[in-house]
């Protein structure tokens, strides 16, 4: 029996990343599990004072005192920490446990999309005390597991990682959940678009795309924000408030014929990876990781991030050619079924944490 941590991200797309890992570990018997949560909204009253309210540091004070907990009652075989900003104060900790430190991104790919964010990059100074800071937690990880290849590069070519120590790990979907639908291709084509921020992941953009089709396509817009009036003669249903992995957020990909996110800015959105099992074709932009998911011509196709116009007519190509959209449907599945299986990943990442132990035991005997 082996006995892990996990200190996981509760942010953005990471909860359904930290779900899908729950599931896996809890249904292994060989892995006895403590998790350490982070929420990002739940603050204490010294963390919204200037500056001690940054995420980075609110997650790192909370990742080391769950361990340091955890340590006192017994020291666990390895731990897993998701995502990078959790690990900064954990070095020490990291030194003597077998640990695994997992990212979407790095702190200098998100600067690169960072504007879409609201991000903006710091004093010079502050950024070099930053970088200093993200290579030691990358250096005191026993291994680091990256989303993509965009994050695996960053790690080696601006942090100095050797690239044996990295292991690219794609999320996943949950394949037995996400598949695809029987649509009957009668009626309007059905869009569907699924993106907290609005703006960001490019729902305006779509809106104002859509005025080009009246009658033809269908809208579902699936998001936390306010969507403007719909253009006219456009059809736009806003689906807000959905959970992920819901029934109906599943309906709605199953009753789709296109994927749509022409994202300003992001990193590795697991709504592509839900669209690909769904069998949908996937319109998308190549802002972060986008393009190691979506290839243009085989499994959708790629425009121009904050092009409303090249947009319209990657929709329009698309709504013309039903054998199209269903060859890179099928190929989007294949992708989805051999890149992004959930299960057969998270099982990955527990069989490079024991062999990271054994590894660290066989050490300890020879010393």
């Amino acid at each position: 029996m082996r006995d892990f941590v996990f200190v996981l991200e509760q942010t953005l797309g990471h909860i359904a990343h930290s779900n899908n890992l729950e599931r896996v570990i809890r249904a292994d018997p060989e892995v006895a599990p403590t998790f350490v949560h982070l929420d990002f909204e739940r603050r204490h009253g010294w963390q919204r004072l200037p500056a001690l309210g940054n995420w980075s540091f609110r997650a790192s004070v909370a990742a080391r005192r769950g361990l340091i907990r955890k340590i006192k009652v017994k020291a666990p075989d390895a731990i897993f920490i998701h995502t990078q900003v959790a690990a900064l104060f954990a070095t020490g900790l990291m030194r003597r446990i077998p640990t695994v430190v997992s990212l979407d991104a790095t702190p200098l790919n998100f600067d690169r999309v960072g504007s879409a964010y609201s991000h903006h990059v710091s004093h010079p100074s502050l950024e070099t005390a930053k970088l200093a800071i993200n290579r030691r937690a990358f250096a005191g990880a026993t291994g680091l597991v990256t989303w993509c290849k965009w994050a695996a590069d960053s790690l080696r070519d601006d942090y100095g990682v050797p690239s044996e120590k990295v292991r690219v790990i794609p999320p996943g979907v949950d394949t037995s959940i996400f598949s695809p639908g029987n649509r009957d291709g009668r009626g309007p084509v059905r869009l569907l678009f699924v993106g907290g921020d609005l703006e960001r992941k490019g729902g305006l953009d779509l809106l104002q795309a859509l005025g080009s089709f009246e009658g033809q396509v269908e809208l579902d817009l699936v998001t936390g924000s306010s969507p403007p009036p719909a253009p006219a003669g456009a059809t736009v249903r806003v689906h807000r408030g959905l959970k992920p992995q819901s029934a109906e957020l599943v309906r709605l990909y199953r009753e789709a014929d296109i994927f749509v996110l022409p994202a300003r800015g992001d990193c590795l959105p697991q709504a592509i990876a839900e669209a690909m099992a769904s069998g949908l074709p996937v319109i998308a932009t190549s802002v972060g990781a986008i393009p190691e998911m979506v290839r243009d011509g085989e499994n959708g196709l790629i425009v121009p991030a904050g092009s409303p116009a090249e947009l319209a007519r990657a929709i329009a190509a698309l709504i013309s050619e039903p054998q199209r959209r269903a060859t890179m449907g099928a190929a989007g599945l294949e992708k989805a079924r051999r890149d992004h299986d959930m299960a057969r990943n998270n099982r990955s990442i527990l069989t490079l944490m024991s062999d990271l132990a054994e590894a660290r035991n066989f050490a300890v005997g020879l010393a």
